[in-house]
C-alpha cells in the first residue's frame, strides 16, 4: 500500500498527463491483485489507452500471487477431505492434486501460447504450473536426498541455470512454457544441494554457504522491498531524463536508491508489522481489510469523478469552428495561422476520441482466440429508409479511422453505413485460414459482401509504417480486392495515413512541438502506389495525404486540433474536419454513388 501510494502520487507529477487515469486504473489494479488482468485489458488490446509502459507493470506477477493464495487453500481442504475417505496421507493426495494442477496449467500455457503470447505471458491459468512446481518441491524436498559428495556440484548447476535464465532466455518470448523450467530447476537444485542440515555444516566453497553469506542475507531481507520499488524508480528516471534505457551509471544510482527505500521499508514498516502479529488476528485482518478497502474506495472514486465520458455522437458537435478549423486552415499546401487555444481534443481524455461504433459491441477482436476469425458487421443505427446506396467500412482499425467521416457524409447523401472491423487485420493473403484468425477473416469477408451486396466497400490501400519498408502494398491485398470486385461491388482504396514515431498525444505533453510529434513525410513513395489500380472500372483511389501532411510535412496538431489519438490512428475530431474534402474528392472519383 505504501508503494502504491508513493507510486501514484509522484506518478501524477512525472508521467504525461494522458497516462493519468491508467495510472489511477492500474493502482487500484495493484492495490486488489488483479493487475495482471488489468495489463491484460489495456495493453494487449488493440488501440487501447493503457500506457506501454507502466510504473505498477511489475505487480502483475504478485497480483498472479495473491490470486493464487485464494485457490490454494480449498486445494489443500480438498487434499484432507479426499485423504480421510480414501484413508491416504493426506500429503500423497496434497502431491497428486498439485501435479494435476501443475500438468493442466502446463498444457494450457502451451496453447496459449500458439494463440497469443502476450495473454500467456499475464494470464494466471498459465502461471499456476510454475507456483505449482513449488508446491511440489515444498512436499518433496524433505524426502529427497542428494549424496554428500554430489551436493556441491548440484548446487553450483542450479546457482548456474538461475544466473544465465536472464542471459540466455528472452522471458516475454518463452515464458511460460516449458523453458522456465529452466530457472525452476536451478532453484530446486539449490534447495536439495543444502542437504537435511541446511547450509551450516557445508563446506565454505559451496553454493549453498555462498548464499547463506550474510550480506547475500541481509539483501535477502530486503528482497521484498527491492522489487517493489526498483521498477517504479526505473520508470520515473526513464521519463524524467527521456531516456529510452538506463545506463551502467543510470543502473547503479536506482538500484543503491532502490536498497534505500527497501531497507527503510524493512526497517519502519515490514518490522513493525512483523511485531503486530501477536495482535488477535481479527484485528490484525481488520486493519488490513479496511486499509485495503479505503484505499481502493478512494481511487474508485477519483477514477469515477476524473474520467471523461465516452463520447456519443461527432466530437466537433458545438465546438467554435474558427478557434478549431483543424483541416480547414490549410490552404494552397499551407497551415493558415489561427487564435491560439488549447489543443483539442484535450490531451489527458484524447485516447476516448475513438469511432463510436468501438462501443457497439460489433467489432471482432484482435488476435487468434477461436472465435475471432468470424466476419462481424456493425449496422447503421441510423439507417436511412430506403438508402439511395451502401456503403461498407472493411478491413481493420485504420478503415473504422473514417468511421465519422463516412458517417457525416451518410447522412447528408441518405447512405447506409456499414462498418466490418477485425482489430489489427487487414486484407492480405490466405496462408493458413484454419489456425490464423486473420485470414479466417479474410477468406470469408467476400461471403458477408456477397450476402449484404453493398454499393461500395472502403479500405485501406496501402500501409506506411515509420519502421521497416516504405509505403506499399500488403502482401496478397490484390487478390482480395479482385475478389470483393468480382461480387459486382465497387472498391474504394485510401491511401495510408502515416503513423507517429511514438505516441503523438503523449510526445504533445511532454511539451514538444506538433511538427516533432508526427511522422515523417519520408514513409511515401513519390508516386502512390494506387494509381496503376484506380484505371480499373470498379476500383477507385483516394489520397488524402494533402490534408494530412501539407507541404510533405505531418504535425501532430492542424488548426489546434489534434491529428493524432495514439501512434497510429487519426482523432475522430480532425476526421470529421477532413469531411467535406473527403466528398469533394469521392463526387470526382465515384459520381455514380451521388
Amino acid at each position: 500500500m505504501l508503494v502504491i501510494g508513493v507510486t501514484t502520487v509522484v506518478g501524477f507529477f512525472v508521467m504525461p498527463v494522458t497516462d493519468r487515469l491508467q495510472l489511477l486504473a492500474e493502482a487500484r489494479a495493484s492495490l486488489l491483485y488483479f493487475e495482471n488482468l488489468e495489463l491484460l485489458r489495456a495493453q494487449m488490446s488493440y488501440e487501447a489507452a493503457g500506457a506501454g509502459t507502466s510504473p505498477f507493470q511489475h505487480f502483475w506477477s504478485l497480483s498472479v500471487q495473491g490470486q493464487f493464495y485464494l485457490v490454494w487453500p480449498v486445494v489443500a481442504i480438498l487434499a484432507v477431505w479426499i485423504a480421510k475417505r480414501v484413508r491416504r496421507s493426506a500429503t500423497t493426495i496434497m502431491m497428486l492434486l498439485v501435479g494435476l494442477v501443475l500438468v493442466a496449467s502446463l498444457i494450457y500455457a502451451i496453447y496459449m501460447q500458439t494463440i497469443s503470447q502476450d495473454q500467456a505471458y499475464l494470464m494466471t491459468r498459465t502461471r499456476l504450473w510454475e507456483l505449482a512446481f513449488g508446491g511440489l518441491l515444498a512436499l518433496l524436498a524433505a524426502r529427497m536426498t542428494v549424496p554428500a559428495v554430489i551436493r556441491p556440484l548440484v548446487g553450483w548447476i542450479g546457482l548456474g541455470l538461475v544466473l544465465t535464465a536472464g542471459f540466455a532466455l528472452d522471458g516475454a518470448q518463452v515464458f511460460p512454457g516449458p523453458l522456465a523450467l529452466w530457472p525452476l530447476a536451478g532453484f530446486a537444485f539449490i534447495i536439495i544441494s543444502a542437504g537435511p542440515a541446511g547450509a551450516a555444516l557445508d563446506h565454505p566453497w559451496t553454493a549453498a554457504k555462498l548464499l547463506s553469506a550474510r550480506l547475500l542475507a541481509w539483501i535477502g531481507d530486503l528482497a521484498y522491498g527491492l522489487y517493489l520499488w526498483h521498477w517504479p524508480l526505473l520508470i520515473f528516471y526513464l521519463e524524467i531524463r527521456d531516456y529510452p534505457a538506463v545506463g551502467v551509471r543510470g543502473g547503479l544510482l536506482l538500484f543503491f536508491l532502490s536498497l534505500c527505500l527497501a531497507w527503510l521499508t524493512h526497517r519502519f514498516v515490514e518490522t513493525p508489522i512483523g511485531i503486530a502479529k501477536a495482535l488477535p488476528q481479527w484485528r490484525q485482518l481488520a486493519v488490513a481489510g479496511g486499509g485495503i478497502a479505503v484505499g481502493a474506495a478512494a481511487l474508485s472514486a477519483v477514477l469515477l469523478f476524473t474520467s471523461p465520458p465516452i463520447p456519443d455522437g461527432y466530437t466537433m458537435t458545438g465546438v467554435d469552428s474558427e478557434q478549431y478549423p483543424g483541416a480547414d486552415a490549410i490552404e494552397s499546401s499551407v497551415i493558415k495561422p489561427v487564435p491560439a487555444a488549447e489543443i483539442y481534443p484535450a490531451l489527458d481524455s484524447i485516447a476516448q476520441d475513438q469511432p463510436t461504433y468501438h462501443q457497439w459491441g460489433c467489432r471482432q477482436k484482435v488476435g487468434n482466440d477461436p472465435g475471432s476469425g468470424a466476419v462481424l458487421v456493425c449496422e447503421d443505427l441510423n439507417k436511412p429508409e430506403n438508402p439511395s446506396a451502401t456503403v461498407m467500412l472493411a478491413g481493420g482499425s485504420h478503415a473504422g479511422q473514417w468511421h465519422h467521416a463516412f458517417s457525416l457524409l451518410a447522412e447528408q447523401n441518405n447512405w447506409e453505413l456499414l462498418v466490418v472491423d477485425k482489430s489489427g487485420c487487414r486484407f492480405g493473403p490466405l496462408e493458413d485460414p484454419e489456425n490464423n484468425t486473420c485470414d479466417q477473416w479474410n477468406r470469408d469477408f467476400v461471403k458477408v459482401v456477397q450476402e449484404r451486396s453493398p454499393d461500395l466497400v472502403v479500405t485501406p490501400g496501402t500501409v506506411a509504417f515509420q519502421s521497416g519498408p516504405k509505403e506499399h502494398i500488403w502482401d496478397g491485398a490484390p487478390d482480395r480486392w479482385e475478389e470483393i470486385t468480382e461480387t459486382g461491388t465497387d472498391l474504394l482504396l485510401m491511401r495510408a495515413t502515416p503513423r507517429p514515431e511514438q505516441d503523438a498525444p503523449q510526445c504533445l505533453a511532454s511539451g514538444k512541438s506538433p511538427s516533432e510529434c508526427g511522422p515523417d513525410f519520408s514513409v511515401f513513395e513519390d508516386q502512390n502506389p494506387l494509381e496503376p489500380y484506380g484505371q480499373q472500372d470498379s476500383i477507385h483511389t483516394v489520397d488524402m495525404t494533402d490534408r494530412i501532411c501539407p507541404a510533405q510535412e505531418c504535425p501532430a496538431v492542424i488548426g489546434n486540433v489534434a491529428v493524432y489519438r495514439d501512434d497510429s490512428h487519426l482523432t475522430n475530431a480532425y476526421v470529421e474536419t477532413l469531411a467535406p474534402y473527403l466528398d469533394e474528392k469521392l463526387q470526382r472519383q465515384i459520381p455514380d454513388l451521388y
